[in-house]
């Protein structure tokens, strides 16, 4: 009977759980991304704490600094898109016009699309409504989400702020709810998730945001319409594994051949050249070779795009990256591997407690006592000590499979 009450219970509960997440799925998801965010940000802030700043300034300054690079980004690029945006609308009314105006005497099918189109001047009362409400209610519509979308950033930003200032007391929190016996390897399986997640993210931003710039600059030297709206959407669909590459070629050709075939040949060569840079030497530097699988990429952008739109696009990379470090972890990872990386974990776990005690504000007499500096620089060289005979033990390791492998290609020789 106890039995059948504790198995029902955890099926309630484990219902209301999944109620409750759906009820706030828009808190949960802001919740998630700022978690990203912050360990996206966070070597930065390490860089900066090891220079003796302390855990809040460091990341406040990155937030800063993020903030003011994008801040002068878009201010520096706004104009342009604004002035590009009404070019593409000219051009737009411009070839409805002339195919209102050629089209009937083309061939068949360039009548029958022409006949089948309204006249300009009918097209324009449409889009504009009555007196121009329709163009009203589009500006309102869209400083509205500009509007939104800003608050959203603001949050998102506090959110990460604030888990990244106390993330120790966070995973204390979310830790004392599993057993002792599986804590240490959940948070070990947690701050893998939490680093590469964090490098991928970084990676695939740093990657689109400087694709986006170089390929822009590009476009507009060579002469290309529309360089900044160009090089934004490549830029975007740099984040699509497999065919980013072709969506962005696709503008490129249409607006190139409608000033010349040289020139469209040029932007592509231009913008295939520079995603293969990306993906040829910068990823592998700055995320590695453990790549995220594009297949796991594309149809969690599939599935996320259709419950979230633009936004489920967003967040699915870090989600789909995040899913496959969890079965990794959980499903491949073998025993030996599992310890050394674990040691390994639990150092930098100690470094940055450490740290966080040697700069953290305290009282003025605990901070004084000479014993309290003593024991952190004996903790601090145990760790060091243990870091050196992980490294050599990795390195005896390495040498002992060489050998062996040697002595058995000696002993063993290959049949003539």
């Amino acid at each position: 009977m106890k039995s059948i009450i504790r198995v029902t219970s955890m099926i309630l509960l484990t219902v209301a759980f999944v109620w409750m997440l759906w009820l706030f799925s828009s808190a949960v998801l802001l919740f998630l991304v700022s978690l990203v965010i912050a360990s996206a940000v966070r070597p930065f802030a390490l860089r900066l704490m090891e220079r003796g700043l302390n855990r809040a300034t460091a990341y406040t300054l990155v937030f800063v600094f993020v903030l003011l690079f994008l801040g002068i980004l878009i201010g520096v690029i706004f104009g342009n898109i604004l002035d590009e945006l009404q070019q593409a609308g000219d051009g737009l009314l411009n070839f409805y016009t002339r195919v209102k105006t050629e089209w009937p005497q083309g061939q068949s099918w360039q009548q029958s699309i022409s006949s089948g189109l309204p006249e300009r001047e009918d097209l324009i009362k449409y889009l504009t409504g009555e007196n121009g409400r329709a163009i009203i209610n589009t500006v309102v519509g869209v400083g509205s989400g500009i509007v939104g979308a800003l608050a959203q950033v603001i949050i998102l930003i506090s959110l990460s702020t604030y888990w990244a200032i106390d993330r120790t007391r966070f995973e204390r929190l979310w830790l004392s709810l599993i057993s002792a016996k599986r804590r240490s390897r959940a948070r070990d399986i947690w701050h893998t998730i939490e680093d590469e997640v964090g490098a991928y993210v970084r990676s695939e931003l740093i990657q689109s945001v400087f694709a986006a710039i170089l390929l822009g600059l590009a476009f507009r030297f060579m002469g290309l319409p529309y360089p900044t709206l160009l090089g934004i959407w490549a830029g975007l669909t740099w984040l699509v594994p497999w065919v980013g590459v072709v969506l962005a070629v696709i503008p490129a050709i249409i607006i190139g051949s409608q000033v010349s075939i040289p020139l469209a040949i040029l932007a592509t060569l231009v913008t295939i050249t520079v995603f293969a840079v990306f993906e040829i030497w910068v990823e592998p530097r700055l995320y590695g070779r453990n790549r995220v699988s594009p297949v796991l990429v594309v149809v969690t952008m599939m599935i996320m795009a259709g419950y979230l739109g633009i936004f489920g696009l967003l967040i699915a990379p870090p989600l789909a990256a995040t899913l496959q470090i969890l079965g990794r972890e959980l499903l491949t990872k073998s025993g030996g591997e599992t310890v050394e990386v674990t040691a390994r974990q639990q150092l930098r776990v100690l470094r940055e407690r450490l740290h966080y005690l040697r700069t953290h504000d305290q009282h003025e007499e605990i901070a004084s006592l000479p014993q309290r500096m003593s024991l952190i620089n004996n903790l601090e060289g145990l760790i060091e000590d243990t870091a050196t005979i992980l490294r050599r033990d990795k390195t005896a390791a390495q040498q002992t499979i060489t050998t062996t492998t040697d002595e058995v290609s000696v002993s063993s020789p290959l049949p003539s």
